[in-house]
């Protein structure tokens, strides 16, 4: 493996195969060295192709256990986005634990375990963590129990992490994206029986554009928080 060039900086992107973690992956893919993780082997060929100079990592974030084996080898981040993660959408009276747990694990626990996996580099490097989340976890929205509770715990973890890690100086900022054009949202609105309107939602680079401000933040400065919303 070639050794990495410590003046270029090392970003790992989960969920790049599709939508905002794509997009993000394309806003960093000029002056950045890539590594982008996806669950499938034929994404895995893909994003290769896309992405010649990115190094391509399969991790399956809904397998925690497997997350540190995984990574394995990798060399140091500057910084970690997260991105993957999955819909769950189901009002509080459907709610079975299997469809808690699978959303629980890959939303949370795959994230928090990547996260402890990679911290110790991240302290090394001074390194900044993302949560690209939702804005789920700032409103009720009726019908969303799974999904809502799930990017509400990350939520409160990254403050605790952001509270934790200040004295490793590795710096914690969650985004809370709205309404954004994406597979998911597609998918959600086709069960529900109804169109989706694009004109009601952001573009994926929009936000992609958001985690890119957040990380190219100075030194000496951190976004805690940041919301983003589709325009009028």
């Amino acid at each position: 493996m070639a050794i990495p060039d410590p003046t270029v900086r090392r970003v790992l992107v989960t969920g790049a195969a599709r939508g905002i973690g794509r997009a993000i992956a394309a806003a960093l893919a000029d002056d950045a060295a890539l590594v982008l993780t996806v669950r499938r082997p034929a994404d895995a060929e893909e994003l290769r192709s896309a992405f010649p100079g990115a190094q391509v990592l399969l991790l399956d974030l809904a397998a925690p256990a497997a997350v540190a084996g995984a990574c394995a080898g990798l060399p140091d981040v500057d910084a970690l986005v997260h991105c993957a993660g999955v819909e769950g959408v189901a009002p509080a009276a459907d709610l079975t634990p299997d469809l808690l747990a699978a959303v629980l694990t890959t939303n949370v626990a795959g994230p928090v375990e990547l996260t402890r996996t990679l911290l110790p580099g991240l302290r090394r490097r001074r390194g900044h963590v993302v949560f690209v989340s939702s804005t789920a976890a700032l409103r009720t929205i009726p019908g969303w129990s799974a999904y809502t509770a799930s990017k509400a715990a990350v939520r409160a973890y990254a403050d605790t992490l952001r509270a934790e890690e200040a004295a490793h100086h590795v710096r914690v900022t969650s985004v809370f994206p709205g309404r954004t054009d994406t597979g998911m949202q597609r998918r959600i609105a086709a069960q529900a029986g109804r169109e989706f309107d694009p004109a009601t939602a952001m573009d994926a680079a929009s936000v992609a554009g958001a985690v890119r401000y957040v990380l190219d933040a100075p030194a000496d400065a951190v976004v805690p928080e940041l919301t983003v919303e589709p325009a009028p």
